[in-house]
């Protein structure tokens, strides 16, 4: 079986391996408590600046006073440039809640009406379908 890498571009698969030399560089040089928050998303070599995707305002804020550092250390580590980064805020995606199904309720008069039909009708399978429908009225 070939792997999906082998029909990308290759430019494509460069991005994606000097992304993820980016994310185990950087995950390191963070406090352990954002390490889950941050992951680098882009670099540009003319501006020679990486962007950052945080997913809460409060780790960009931390970021942001942070910056000269992680340039420094990003400097020694890679073997490119990094003389800036751009903190981008992008809230996680959760998936959504299934609407509850609500139980059909009927009136003890609907009920009623419903059993005196079942009680009319010669097909069994109707008759017992009725039956149980009428078990969902109010009690």
């Amino acid at each position: 079986m070939r792997s999906i890498d082998q029909f990308l571009d290759s430019r494509v698969t460069d991005k994606k391996l000097l992304l993820e030399k980016l994310n185990t560089t950087i995950l390191p040089l963070l406090p352990e408590a954002s390490r889950s928050h941050i992951k680098a998303t882009n670099y540009n070599q003319n501006d020679q600046e990486l962007t950052l995707i945080v997913d809460s305002p409060v780790w960009a804020a931390r970021l942001r006073t942070q910056h000269k550092t992680i340039c420094n250390s990003l400097n020694s580590e890679l073997d490119f440039p990094v003389n800036a980064f751009k903190i981008k805020f992008q809230q996680p995606v959760k998936p959504r809640a299934k609407p509850k199904r609500h139980q059909p309720c009927l009136s003890n008069q609907s009920a009623a009406l419903i059993r005196q039909t079942a009680g009319t009708i010669e097909d069994e399978e109707l008759k017992k379908s009725l039956l149980r429908l009428s078990k969902n009225a109010d009690q």
